[in-house]
């Protein structure tokens, strides 16, 4: 083999392993790195997108805020951080008034945690069928208040006045309504008419106030 021959092969060898160590330790590790960068440019593009969502989410909760101020303040006089009873009993009065009822007592018993009650399916129902819950109301920051009023009024009244206070601002939940015969001057008890209303009657409301801790 002629000298200029091995030159000439010696050459083409150069050239494929400058062109092979080229692509090696200059070419790939550039095409790496744009790929990279073309993945972080596509995440951010993503990231951005879900930001602007967020944000415009916000701005329209935020041009609601006065709204959502109001909607908290009816929530905790509803269910109040703690029993707040005098704030209760001039809502009592308040109603009262509104249906010339008189309240005569009010009977507030020792709170207790709130126990999620369970309920046994009917005969035929889906055994996988439950209650709906809040997960976040727990007996740790949920109480159950018990409360009995006793008022004295028309009987029509007396009706009125149980309808006003399950639609007051304190949430109730009325469990048992017992009505009796008014109480004459004479200290006989008179019979509760259901028909005409005008009846006077003594009548007692048990049920449970609510309080949700912070």
């Amino acid at each position: 083999m002629s000298k200029g021959r091995i030159w000439i092969i010696g050459a083409i060898f150069s050239i494929f392993v400058l062109v092979g160590g080229g692509w090696v330790f200059g070419i790939a590790p550039q095409l790496a790195i744009a790929a990279s960068a073309n993945a972080d440019r596509a995440n951010a593009v993503v990231s951005n997108q879900r930001n602007q969502l967020l944000l415009a989410k916000l701005k329209s909760d935020y041009q609601n805020i006065d709204a959502l101020k109001n909607q908290l303040l009816a929530l905790r006089q509803a269910v109040p951080s703690k029993e707040d009873i005098p704030s209760f009993v001039t809502e009592l009065n308040t109603l009262s008034a509104a249906n010339k009822v008189t309240l005569k007592s009010l009977t507030v018993s020792d709170a207790k945690p709130y126990t999620p009650t369970t309920q046994t399916p009917l005969a035929g129902a889906s055994k996988t069928s439950s209650p709906q819950t809040n997960a976040k109301i727990t007996s740790a920051n949920f109480v159950v208040v018990p409360v009995q009023i006793t008022i004295t009024g028309d009987y029509g009244s007396v009706l009125s006045f149980v309808n006003d206070v399950q639609m007051g601002q304190r949430l109730i939940l009325v469990s048992s309504l017992t009505t009796t015969g008014a109480t004459n001057s004479k200290g006989v008890k008179g019979t509760p008419s259901t028909t005409s209303g005008s009846q006077k009657v003594d009548s007692t409301l048990g049920g449970f106030i609510y309080v949700l801790l912070n």
